[in-house]
């Protein structure tokens, strides 16, 4: 059946399409991704679907497998109700087959909801992640590295978290670039930060978030995140990380994150510990894990040449790692 909008019946698009099976209970990422294979490989249009199961089924057996028992009648109206109200509030909603979805992201991220220029998604850009406690070399060299980059055409990616992630991002936006903030809870949850209300939001700054859009923020979601992240990227810069796992038990973000990447086969760039007062663990154990270690001075030109001589052959892998007791910083 169509879905209802303010008491008039609109027909289903595509965007509403993908919505509603987000919002189904027993609807997760690998059967969304299932969904999108069977429709690009049959080259179906989701608004041409018929609405009645029994004609679902007859045309469109394989589909109908997959969704059948899921999506229930009563949910309709909320489901409508909460998609109107994205819509409402310019919040977008990017799936499989979208423009401007990222292919690599079918199996780590199929939906994301997203506010500004979508088209950064598909942007050569690069991810810097460091300490929240970063020191103020290190926020020097983020800002000086970020700027670089964007002066070579390169979209800034981080997590939007206080320490390098924000300056990273601010970096790029005074350097006259853009940056996309990648959030680890809902996107309707996003509030802007004093030191980002100067710049303009809907032409440099990208926000995307792959989690339901009334998501509160928990920790485990900014492990998933920082995922996400490396998806995004076509390189991870490490500026400060602690040690893999502190005196608590407790593991750094930081740390995954770069070691994520290492997995994903994105290149790794480690700031030089050497270049710091205090040359962070972290930053020795990652180069020896096969990061490569990054001058202060020269980086952003290493980087782009990296990123230049690789071209589009790195694709990250699907595999995600079990954290527990993890810090998002």
């Amino acid at each position: 059946m169509y879905p209802t909008f303010k008491n008039k019946k609109m027909k289903i698009n595509t965007d509403y399409f993908w919505f509603r099976l987000f919002k189904t209970p027993d609807i997760g990422p690998k059967t969304l991704t299932a969904v999108a294979k069977i429709l690009e490989t049959e080259n179906l249009n989701p608004e041409k679907l018929p609405c009645n199961h029994n004609d679902l089924s007859e045309q469109f057996p394989k589909l109908a497998k997959i969704l059948t028992g899921k999506i229930r009648e009563e949910d309709r109206e909320k489901v409508a109700a909460a998609y109107e109200q994205l819509k409402e509030r310019g919040i977008g909603i990017i799936y499989p087959g979208h423009p401007d979805f990222p292919p690599q992201l079918l199996e780590i991220s199929p939906i994301l909801f997203t506010k500004g220029q979508q088209k950064r998604l598909t942007s050569d850009s690069v991810t810097i992640v460091g300490a929240r406690d970063v020191s103020d070399k290190g926020i020097r060299i983020t800002r000086n590295l970020a700027g670089e980059l964007v002066g070579n055409g390169i979209n800034i990616v981080s997590g939007y978290a206080e320490g390098v992630d924000a300056e990273a991002h601010l970096g790029a936006l005074a350097a006259g670039g853009t940056t996309t903030l990648v959030l680890s809870d809902g996107i309707k949850q996003l509030r802007q930060k004093s030191a980002f209300k100067k710049f303009n939001w809907d032409r440099d700054i990208l926000t995307v978030s792959q989690f339901d859009p009334d998501t509160k923020r928990h920790l485990w979601y900014a492990l998933a995140r920082n995922q996400l992240v490396c998806a995004l990227s076509k390189a991870v810069v490490v500026i400060e990380s602690g040690p893999e796992w502190d005196a608590h038990g407790k593991m750094s973000g930081t740390f995954y994150t770069a070691k994520m990447a290492l997995d994903m086969n994105l290149p790794l760039f480690v700031l030089n510990p050497n270049c710091l007062d205090n040359p962070p663990k972290g930053n020795a154990d990652l180069i020896a894990l096969g990061g490569y270690c990054l001058d202060s001075v020269d980086g952003a030109k290493e980087i782009v040449e990296s990123i230049s001589a690789r071209g589009s052959t790195c694709l990250p892998k699907s595999d995600e790692n079990e954290i527990i007791r993890a810090e998002p910083s």
